[in-house]
């Protein structure tokens, strides 16, 4: 007995953190699901012969994240994050070192940041989401997968020929976190929030250019970054939303292939018996090649969500319009797509959700527009001309 209780002793001490250490909570989140992912001929110019479905267990970003707060006193708090996304499906990290991810972090792959907090707002360096997911408080869901999130895919392209080593060189702001940032959120102020963001060197190699902050010396310049502001407010009902975008790679030209502006405004609205209406507006434009103007397109989508019980349904349409200007002289006519999905999910507690879902684009003869994320799920990206299409059906629980 007297040995049992030393035991216990040493254990809780082990365990009982002085009053100096940080509070760190772990969280996270285990999505997976099946999906049946197909390719069809749409307007491609030269189809493949046949198509048919690609079946696959699906992971859809499945995340550990530690997290940690300690008082410094005066209002003031240090803070950090380590966001790890994992594959559920097939085990390891959803980033790899394989050439075209080259410079992704695989530990801290996800938000990941430290900094300083209090009532004037919150102060993060590290990596983050920034702009492309803005559209998320009107089209988010718990149980669909990534490539529901038509906000995060067709809406953050601006269509074109694949430039550099991946297919997602037409993507604005990575898709993914971007690295290098220093941010300022701002603390709520009477239902407005607003963020400012700061990245060195914006680009990951998934867009094709190289993230490199620069050698400073002669040409080489250090020039590059990006910045993004956004500003929200949120009160009763109605909820809006604007943010914008304005990135350089690093280069010694004055207008290098690649750089990237944008523009999102949302809004959302929830009506007393459970449906919320959003509209969203997406304004992008890249440079496609150096020394030529920015090709741009305008986008908008309208999400319906409706949830009765413990039951939501959804369904979202997208138009993504034709490309204007140069576009590094390839077609500029029929290069606009449409998007739509459709979903269901059922809320099996707090903390776990089923839901199943659809979504299609339809690609016009020279577009080329894709779901958000196929990397993660290993799908074919489509062509121009070619449509794509997915049946999703999974889970979700969140710890």
């Amino acid at each position: 007995m007297q040995k049992k209780q030393l035991i216990a002793a040493v254990v809780g001490g082990m365990l009982t953190a002085p009053p100096a250490f940080a509070q760190i909570t772990i969280s996270g989140t285990l999505k997976d699901g099946f999906e049946m992912y197909k390719l069809g001929a749409g307007k491609a110019a030269a189809p493949q012969p046949s198509y048919h479905y690609e079946p696959r267990i699906s992971d859809q970003s499945s995340r550990i994240i530690f997290s940690g707060t300690q008082d410094l006193g005066g209002g003031t708090r240090a803070w950090f994050q380590l966001d790890s996304r994992f594959q559920s499906d097939v085990g390891g990290s959803t980033q790899t070192n394989t050439p075209t991810t080259t410079g992704i972090n695989l530990w801290a792959g996800g938000n990941t940041g430290v900094g300083l907090a209090g009532n004037w707002g919150k102060l993060t360096i590290g990596r983050w989401d920034l702009h492309y997911l803005e559209f998320i408080p009107i089209e988010f869901g718990y149980a669909g997968s990534l490539q529901d999130l038509l906000g995060a895919g067709p809406m953050s392209q601006v269509n074109a020929t694949n430039i550099g080593t991946s297919v997602s060189a037409n993507v604005i702001a990575n898709g993914t976190r971007t690295p290098n940032v220093i941010m300022w959120d701002s603390a709520n102020m009477g239902g407005f929030t607003t963020r400012v963001a700061y990245s060195t060197a914006f680009t990951t190699n998934l867009t094709g250019v190289s993230s490199n902050e620069g050698s400073g010396k002669g040409g080489a310049g250090s020039s590059g970054g990006a910045l993004n502001a956004a500003l929200r407010w949120s009160g009763g009902p109605l909820a809006l939303g604007a943010s914008t975008w304005s990135a350089t790679p690093e280069g010694s030209a004055s207008s290098p292939a690649g750089q990237q502006k944008s523009v999102r405004v949302w809004g959302g609205y929830t009506l007393p018996m459970g449906l919320k209406v959003g509209l969203g507006f997406d304004g992008s434009q890249r440079r496609q090649a150096a020394g030529e103007d920015m090709t741009k397109r305008n986008a908008f989508m309208v999400p319906v969500t409706y949830n009765f019980g413990n039951h939501t349904a959804y369904f979202t349409f997208a138009k993504v319009g034709k490309l204007s200007g140069p576009n590094a002289g390839s077609p500029t006519d029929s290069t606009d797509a449409i998007a739509y999905g459709v979903g269901w999910e059922y809320a099996l507690s707090k903390l776990a959700t089923f839901g199943a879902f659809y979504a299609k684009i339809d690609n016009k003869a020279n577009a080329n527009y894709n779901f958000f994320s196929l990397s993660a799920n290993g799908a074919t990206a489509a062509t121009a001309g070619e449509s794509a299409a997915q049946l999703y059906a999974g889970f979700s629980y969140r710890f």
